[in-house]
């Protein structure tokens, strides 16, 4: 513990670096100021706003060429390519030109979050999701700090509202991300998959999410790519984890390719951290992605992304508790993802999207002298259409996907294909300066199932004030029983969840403060009958709470947030043989983040979580999950200085997980006549870690 405050403590050189003084104005076609709008430096995020005359200034550490980012509520996003070696002495002045397809006074916002840096009133920004100090640069770590969700540290997933992890889906530029995280471990939940840097936009729900997407009891977690690159880069980056480098090249600012590679082993990092499991080998693996971007001569973009990873882990531990020799755990898992995109315009009224996408997984588990496993394609595709008219914005499309998986137990095998189809329509209404709204319908057929549904989905926003609106929110959502129920029997139907969202948000440039409640009923649930056949007479519900405040303001330099959730969420369902709370759910949830930008090279941030205990099956116990685990708390502390090597920016950075080693147990294991039991724990106790990246722009 000693060794790793020593590391923080000496870990940032004290340089001294001049400092760049960025200025201008930001004004609309016709030359008005445009106040508040976001300017910054891209990938650097050194920046500020406009003031109510549209001017700006701010200072920077960086040099040489960069690319100034301008946004505004209402206008398109601008990217101009500047030489801060050579700065323009009478300051930028950036015109923006408007957006389409805003209804600009009032937004529809019940259940759900955004991150973006094309709209002003997003409640956050990507840079608040890349630098969450409590995700160690993992996309789902730092949603998991938003009210809502419950922090399940023994589980792969993420857990909204009461749902199971399987009932949130991740949407990438139009297309499923089947499987969105690295290969699955007992009591070791794995990261996800995708650089959190790779994204434009986040949209994450919480509940009553568009018409547009499906398959989804709880949630979906809608993200979109970086668009055209402006310049020629290339980076390196190394850490406790691995090392990488990426390249990007444009060609006449209408084409760019993208191209980043990695290696990670963690076998340093477990040598000098104490751990609580006995790895055979620690998780390494190899990756990389190649990206294809073409802006065309009429606007429309295309983009292509694939992405392909290849790792391994192995580790000892006692099955079910017992005090047996340890048996030894593999996984092995290959996994490709090949996204195409196209937005556009089809004629001169409506515009355009279109999307296909392949992804492969190949996961090999052996336990013992056991060998099981999956390998599972999906191919899909979609295509939306959309008309501006008047006060009416309104969505049209469909979608397939075809999923086949094979999968095997020993020299046991089994296949199964399950295709999709669906339809969706959707129109958003402008009702005046102060209401706006939102319905939508959506239909599915699934094969396996030989079902059909309907999903209406509603919701409508009042603006009360300057600073303040109201939104209801009313949808249906269906989802195919998982694949260990299908494997089974595909005698089964649609599991359904229904939502009622109320909200109200109050916001200002600098600071939010959201309350939500919200009713989520579940309907046909899979259900173990009294003959261990599988049906749909479960059931369930979840309700509950949700508080967000974010400010700005308050404190120079510092931007915070807190969130609450309070839920009570119980279930029969599965092996239930009462109604009852699920393993998965804490009724009461907190997280606190802040960070603080101590010098313009100097950053510090800071992450506290707190959950209430999780129930936890005990066979001594006669009351079915009636034993809770102890509270959760979890403090983790990151830094990053900002500096220049050989010319080039760089970002150093180190984090401490909980540097205290608070005492976290989520569950027991027990032997199997309840004589023995052994915590469920973090793979360790306390831990940090320290990299750094180096940009080169050409």
């Amino acid at each position: 513990m000693k060794r790793g405050i020593w590391i923080f403590i000496c870990f940032f050189p004290i340089i001294s670096f001049g400092q760049t003084t960025v200025k201008g104005k930001i004004v609309d076609k016709k030359g008005e100021a445009i106040p508040f709008a976001n300017v910054y430096l891209k990938d650097i995020f050194d920046g500020g706003s406009t003031d109510e005359e549209g001017n700006f200034s701010f200072t920077t550490d960086a040099s040489g060429e960069q690319v100034l980012v301008a946004s505004s509520l209402g206008f398109q996003t601008l990217e101009l390519p500047i030489d801060l070696n050579n700065l323009v002495s009478e300051g930028y002045n950036l015109r923006l030109k408007p957006g389409g397809n805003e209804l600009a006074e009032v937004v529809v916002s019940a259940g759900a979050f955004e991150a973006s840096d094309e709209k002003k009133g997003t409640i956050l920004k990507p840079l608040d999701i890349v630098t969450n100090p409590a995700a160690s640069g993992d996309l789902y770590g730092a949603l998991a700090t938003l009210p809502g969700v419950t922090p399940v540290n023994d589980e792969t997933g993420i857990f909204v509202r009461g749902g199971e992890a399987s009932e949130t889906k991740t949407i990438i530029d139009g297309s499923l991300v089947d499987k969105p995280f690295f290969g699955d471990v007992p009591d070791v939940p794995a990261r996800g998959r995708f650089n959190p840097f790779l994204f434009k936009g986040t949209l994450f729900s919480t509940g009553g999410y568009s018409a547009e997407y499906g398959q989804a009891l709880s949630s979906v977690l809608i993200l979109n790519t970086q668009d055209l690159p402006q310049q020629d880069s290339w980076s390196i980056n190394t850490s406790m984890a691995g090392f990488g480098g990426g390249l990007t090249k444009v060609w006449k600012d209408r084409t760019a390719f993208l191209a980043n590679v990695g290696y990670t082993n963690l076998s340093a990092l477990f040598a000098i951290v104490p751990q609580n499991r006995n790895w055979v080998k620690p998780p390494t693996g190899v990756g990389g992605a190649l990206g294809f971007r073409h802006l065309t001569e009429k606007g429309g973009l295309f983009k292509s992304y694939l992405q392909f990873q290849n790792g391994r882990i192995a580790l000892n531990f006692a099955p079910n508790g017992s005090q047996s020799p340890d048996s030894e755990f593999q996984n092995k898992n290959r996994n490709f993802f090949w996204n195409n995109s196209y937005r556009g315009s089809l004629g001169k009224k409506w515009g355009l999207f279109t999307a296909a996408a392949i992804s492969y997984d190949d996961n090999n588990d052996q336990l013992g002298e056991n060998s099981f496993g999956e390998k599972e394609w999906i191919g899909q595709g979609r295509i939306t259409l959309s008309r501006e008219m008047g006060k009416v914005f309104t969505r049209i499309g469909s979608e397939v996907q075809l999923k086949q998986g094979d999968y095997f137990f020993n020299e046991y095998s089994s296949a199964l294909e399950s295709p999709l189809a669906a339809f969706y329509a959707e129109s958003d209404i402008k009702i005046g300066k102060k209401m706006a709204g939102r319905i939508g319908i959506r239909g599915e057929y699934a094969g396996i199932l030989e079902a059909f549904n309907i999903m209406p989905r509603l919701s409508l926003t009042y603006k009360t004030g300057g600073f303040s609106m109201v939104s209801l929110a009313y949808g249906q959502f269906f989802q195919t029983p998982g694949v260990d129920f299908l494997r089974q029997t595909t005698d089964l139907t649609f599991e359904k969840a229904t939502h009622y969202i109320l909200n109200y948000q109050w916001q200002t440039d600098q600071q939010i403060f959201r309350i939500e409640a919200y009713l989520k009923d579940y309907d046909n649930l899979i259900k173990n009958g009294i003959d261990r056949s599988l049906n749909n007479e479960g059931f369930g519900f979840s309700k509950g709470i949700d508080v967000f405040w974010r400010d700005q303001k308050t404190i120079p330099n510092l931007t915070y947030w807190i969130s609450y959730s309070f839920i009570d969420a119980q279930r029969l369902y599965q092996d239930f043989p009462i109604q009852t709370s699920p393993t998965f759910v804490s009724r009461h949830t907190m997280s606190m983040i802040a960070n603080y930008r101590i010098t313009p090279r100097l950053r510090l941030g800071g992450a506290y979580t707190y959950a209430s205990g999780r129930p936890y099956l005990n066979p001594n116990n006669p009351d079915f999950l009636g034993d809770r685990t102890i509270d959760y708390h979890n403090l983790n502390i990151s830094s990053s200085y900002l500096t220049s090597l050989w010319g080039n920016f760089t970002v150093i950075y180190l984090s401490l997980k909980n540097p205290f080693a608070i005492k976290q147990v989520f569950g027991y294991r027990y032997s199997d006549d309840g004589s023995f039991r052994e915590p469920i724990t973090p793979t360790t106790n306390w831990s940090f870690f320290a990299g750094m990246s180096v940009s080169i722009r050409k």
